[in-house]
């Protein structure tokens, strides 16, 4: 698998496993409204804006084309298909990424994906803060 698409699995990964972690903090108690804003933008990053951003890499990658997908329902186990489609067909990928990555559409699509996951991570982090309290 070569760099790129290791840092793009990476990526969707860590993103996934940091949602999970982040259902796991219990914010019940906070009245903080940077607490509160955080949980809820971790929860719509992962169920909303990042299926769709996969979706549109996905799209701009051609590996829609290459790859028969079910429905992109926007959801978390969206994503967890496209990262196992990344194990179980790492060549589809890496010739996607190779013949289409370059194009400017798929360069912002890749960058907004890496932009996101440090916006989830940063969310995550103010939850680590409160649950640390």
């Amino acid at each position: 698998m070569n760099a790129q698409l290791q840092q793009i699995q990476s990526a969707l990964k860590n993103m996934v496993l940091t949602y999970i972690e982040a259902q796991k903090v219990d914010i019940e108690s906070s009245y903080d409204a940077k607490v509160n804003a955080a949980e809820t933008n971790i929860r719509v990053i992962a169920n909303k804006r990042l299926p769709f951003l996969v979706y549109d890499l996905m799209k701009q990658l051609h590996v829609l084309d290459a790859i028969e997908f079910e429905s992109s329902e926007a959801s978390v186990q969206y994503v967890v298909q496209v990262v196992a489609s990344i194990t179980n067909f790492t060549s589809i990928w890496e010739h996607c990424l190779s013949k289409w990555g370059g194009q400017l559409a798929a360069q912002v699509a890749i960058e907004n994906l890496f932009e996101l996951c440090e916006s989830l991570k940063s969310n995550f982090t103010t939850l680590e803060g409160f649950a640390a309290h």
